[in-house]
C-alpha cells in the first residue's frame, strides 16, 4: 500500500513537472509594437546586430523625434523594420537593433500592469499621457515596462510609441 501511494505521488510530481515546464517554455513571435527615441545624444545609432556595426545614424539634433516598429527583442536590444521620423523620414524594408535604453513609449488611456502575461494580479496602473517608460522585454502581445518604481506587464495593443501626438 506505501508503495502504491509513493508510485501515484512519484506519477503526480513528474506530470506536473512536465506540464508545467511545457507552458513555460511556450515560444511565441511578439507583436509589433512601436516605440519613439529617447536618447540624449546627438545621434541614436541602428546596428546590424545586438553591439554589432553601426548601419545607420538618427539625427537627434535636427529632429522631432523617430518612432521605430520593433519586431523582435533580445537581452536589451529592440530589432526594428521601420523608422519614421515626425518630421516625415520614411524609413523602411530594412532590419537593424537598437538598445532599448535609449527609445521609450507611453500610454494614451489609464492601463493596468500586471505581475506577469495573462495575468489578472494588478500590480499598479499608469494614468494616460503622463509618463515616459522604458521597455525592459516582450513576450507574444505582451510587454514588461519600468516607469519610475512600477514594473510590470501591459498588452503591447495599450502603449503608444509616438512621441509629439496621441496615438488612437
Amino acid at each position: 500500500m506505501y508503495m502504491t501511494k509513493v508510485f501515484v505521488l512519484l506519477l503526480f510530481v513528474s506530470f506536473y513537472k512536465v506540464s508545467f515546464s511545457q507552458e513555460n517554455k511556450e515560444k511565441c513571435n511578439i507583436e509589433p509594437f512601436e516605440v519613439f527615441t529617447e536618447d540624449n545624444d546627438d545621434f541614436s545609432n541602428i546596428r546590424a546586430d545586438p553591439q554589432g556595426t553601426i548601419i545607420l545614424k538618427l539625427n537627434n539634433k535636427h529632429s522631432y523625434g523617430y518612432m521605430l516598429n520593433v519586431i523582435d527583442m533580445k537581452d536589451g536590444w529592440m530589432k526594428i523594420n521601420t523608422v519614421t521620423g515626425v518630421d516625415g523620414i520614411d524609413i523602411s524594408n530594412f532590419e537593424g537593433w537598437i538598445h532599448n535604453s535609449i527609445v521609450g513609449a507611453t500610454v494614451t488611456h489609464d492601463v493596468r500592469v500586471y505581475d506577469k502575461p495573462n495575468s489578472k494580479n494588478m500590480v499598479g496602473e499608469l494614468i494616460g499621457e503622463q509618463h515616459t517608460f522604458k521597455i525592459k522585454e516582450a513576450y507574444c502581445e505582451w510587454i514588461k515596462i519600468e516607469c519610475k518604481s512600477l514594473v510590470g506587464w501591459v498588452k503591447s495593443e495599450q502603449i503608444c510609441g509616438n512621441p509629439v501626438t496621441t496615438c488612437p
